[in-house]
């Protein structure tokens, strides 16, 4: 007599012909299982897409992680020259990788913030570091030829979070959310707008420094200089003492053509030596590049490239 085939949900034997189980309808046939590439966990060949973290994958990519049949189906027939042993009835199919555990509850996470504002794809912040690249890390966002290949990480130390650029090409800027004191070199970004706080000294006219004839000292320290894409530089705004509007339509420094500035966008303070900036309640944020390691906590947003994430607890 032939050998039957057990059925993998209810255990009754079925003829090895059988594509389903007579009792309970479950399919007797193998399906084969890959690993997620980014996650690990495993999903049926035939999905472009991990069910997990939606990761899409490359058609005619090899798996890697080898093949393996799905849990409750037919173990995978031995490889080689002729058929292998049949496997007894009630043998266990080949036991699958096991998916990562579910974050705990309270896990910090990041949430990518969608053009329109709405949120989209979720990230747990479980490990101790968490990275953000165009081709490597956690989060990936390959779509955006601004966020470079390793961009910047998040890391969860002592309960306390910390983002930190990791040498990216166009930065990582983080939204401001009270003023923020500003050194000589600091860049903001508003709208698409990228200025540079540069120095601008007094004449000295003991090293030969010579104001026009009869021209006032306008009594400017410091200016802010437009970046254009590429690396160049556009306009320069000095910075006179006390406050400085910037926006789109009013205040001292205007970007008219800029539908991303608000009217009244954010405000440059010159007190003495010490610069800071501070946002006006602008609809779409003012933001300052991280220069290094920076505490963050829930409800802070910061821009990878283009993209925006929200850490959420």
């Amino acid at each position: 007599m032939a050998a039957t085939t057990r059925c993998p949900r209810c255990g009754r034997e079925n003829d090895p012909s059988f594509s389903f189980c007579l009792d309970c309808g479950q399919s007797l046939r193998i399906v084969l299982e890959r690993p997620c590439p980014r996650c690990g966990a495993r999903m049926p060949l035939a999905f472009r897409f991990c069910g997990h973290c939606g990761q899409a994958v490359v058609e005619g990519a090899p798996p890697q992680g080898g093949l393996t049949p799905a849990p409750g189906r037919l173990p995978l027939p031995a490889s080689g020259p002729g058929p292998g042993p049949a496997a007894a009835p009630g043998t266990p199919a080949t036991p699958a990788t096991a998916a990562p555990p579910e974050p705990a509850p309270g896990t910090p996470r990041l949430v990518l913030v969608r053009h329109d504002g709405a949120p989209g794809p979720s990230h747990p912040l479980a490990r101790e570091t968490t990275v953000c690249g165009r081709r490597e890390g956690d989060v990936l966002l390959p779509e955006d030829g601004s966020v470079s290949p390793r961009h910047a990480s998040v890391t969860l130390r002592g309960g306390r979070l910390w983002l930190e650029d990791l040498g990216s090409t166009a930065g990582t800027f983080l939204r401001l959310r009270a003023a923020r004191a500003l050194v000589f070199g600091d860049e903001i970004r508003l709208g698409r707008q990228l200025l540079r706080l540069e120095p601008l000294p007094r004449p000295n006219p003991a090293a030969g420094d010579a104001r026009p004839w009869g021209s006032p000292d306008p009594g400017y320290r410091a200016r802010l200089v437009q970046v254009l894409e590429g690396g160049g530089t556009g306009e320069a705004f000095p910075l006179r003492p006390g406050s400085t509007i910037l926006g789109r339509e009013g205040g001292d420094v205007a970007f008219p053509g800029d539908r991303y500035v608000s009217a009244r966008h954010a405000r440059v303070d010159v007190i003495g030596a010490a610069v800071s900036v501070s946002d006006l309640g602008s609809s779409n944020g003012t933001f300052v590049r991280v220069t290094g390691p920076v505490e963050i906590s829930a409800g802070d947003q910061f821009l990878v490239g283009m993209q925006l994430l929200r850490v959420e607890a």
